[in-house]
């Protein structure tokens, strides 16, 4: 569709840089203030109520809190924090074309934006690590394989150095630092997208062994058929987050644009949405000690054939000593129980 800018001899100057506005659709009044909204408040809620299930449900009924309770309290925090801002950047052009905007306070609400989506950026860093680092930290209270610990810990090491990485990078990508969002001067920056693309594709790639790793060690885990199922499904589950994530750099492209008031919404949401669900999911496993309260019936464990005791007509003497000991000790069984609710009461 042509733009229709009409007659356009001189060039448009933009804070000061000529700027071709070509790729501008002037007739288009669409608006995306809503899908902003909605969304992010539709995760608050979500991420509030699980995170005050989770903590209510160690606390009555586990009796415990424990290191990955507090990194999921941070992550909430951030996450939240994050899809306020975004909520709070629709008061700054968020979600509406440029070319809507009010000329007279056109530069300062372009400045307000853009600063927003600055500090949403600082506040993914803190809550993507902090959720990751939570998972990490579940995995090692139930699963005492030592390679399998050695790798999670050569992740978190990747984790917080992509955390490290991204807080130093986000604030310090221009010289003076405001230049990353005050366009009226000239700041020296570095190609801040290019950078999004690489910690991205990091980031995805770790969402990806704290999905896979794990699989086999729970599958392995001494429990009722249906609760390793369920445990499973739970962790297929968390990688939603690690699609969200995927398709997330698809829209990457769409900061470069000038229209980012309306461009960058896409973006942002499923940022927000990559958080949400990663601590959605972590969380729900948690609850299972509460639920077996309110719903005992529906939550009864029905031991799968593999678990259930045999009695056999033979003498003991008869029986060969084990050569292949379980390598899950009775301690990791009652964290795991503790954890995910098999036994009320059990800390882990």
């Amino acid at each position: 569709m042509a733009s229709q800018s009409g007659p356009n001899l001189d060039p448009v100057y933009f804070g000061g840089i000529e700027v071709d506005i070509s790729q501008f659709d002037f007739s288009d009044h669409s608006s995306r203030l809503g899908a902003v909204t909605i969304t992010c408040t539709v995760f608050i809620a979500l991420v509030v109520l699980t995170v005050a299930l989770r903590i209510f449900s160690r606390a009555r009924y586990v009796r415990h809190i424990f290191l990955d309770d507090v990194l999921i309290i941070f992550a909430a925090v951030f996450t939240v924090a994050l899809a306020g801002m975004c909520i709070a950047a629709t008061h700054h052009g968020l979600g509406r074309h440029i070319w809507l905007l009010p000329i007279p306070t056109l530069f300062d609400t372009l400045k307000n934006c853009i600063l927003y989506l600055f500090v949403c950026q600082v506040l993914y860093c803190f809550a993507i690590a902090l959720t990751k680092l939570a998972i990490i930290s579940q995995y090692l209270r139930f699963i005492p394989d030592k390679s399998f610990r050695a790798a999670l810990y050569a992740i978190s090491v990747i984790i917080l150095g992509l955390f490290i990485t991204g807080i130093f990078v986000t604030i310090f990508q221009c010289r003076p630092v405001r230049g990353a969002w005050n366009f009226t001067i000239e700041p020296v920056c570095v190609d801040y997208v290019s950078y999004l693309y690489a910690s991205s594709a990091v980031n995805v790639a770790t969402d990806l062994l704290l999905f896979v790793l794990p699989l086999s060690h729970l599958w392995k885990l001494n429990l009722p058929r249906k609760q390793r199922v369920i445990l499973c499904v739970l962790l297929a589950g968390g990688a939603s987050a690690c699609i969200v994530g995927i398709v997330r750099i698809a829209y990457l492209h769409q900061l470069r644009v000038l229209d980012i008031t309306y461009q960058s919404v896409v973006c942002l949401i499923l940022t927000v949405g990559e958080c949400s669900l990663g601590i959605i999911f972590v969380s729900i496993a948690a609850l299972r000690p509460m639920a077996r309260q309110f719903f005992p019936k529906a939550m009864r464990n029905s031991p799968s054939s593999s678990a259930k005791p045999r009695a056999w007509p033979v003498r003991l003497q008869h029986i060969p000593a084990s050569q292949d000991k379980d390598q899950y000790t009775s301690e990791s069984k009652q964290n795991l129980s503790g954890s995910y609710g098999t036994r009320s009461g059990t800390s882990c």
